[in-house]
């Protein structure tokens, strides 16, 4: 679903309430790039912003990514 830990971030910080320029301050990146990561997974609509983020969770409680281990797994 997210397809770098970059995305992640940006999507956990619109969900929270951020504004788009500050997500965008935060993680170094364009605004444009912040609001087009968010618009993938549902902004400016926080509530699909956070079943993004819950339907991630629990495919890694699943199937754990290689790239974020299992909180027992490290």
């Amino acid at each position: 679903m997210f397809t770098t830990p970059e995305h992640r971030t940006i999507v956990a910080m619109l969900a929270e309430g951020s504004p788009v320029w500050y997500v965008a301050a935060v993680t170094k990146s364009d605004r444009h790039h912040a609001y087009a990561v968010g618009a993938r997974y549902g902004y400016p609509d926080r509530e699909a912003l956070k079943r993004s983020i819950q339907q991630l969770v629990l495919a890694e409680i699943i199937a754990p990514s290689p790239d974020y281990p299992h909180p027992g797994q490290r």
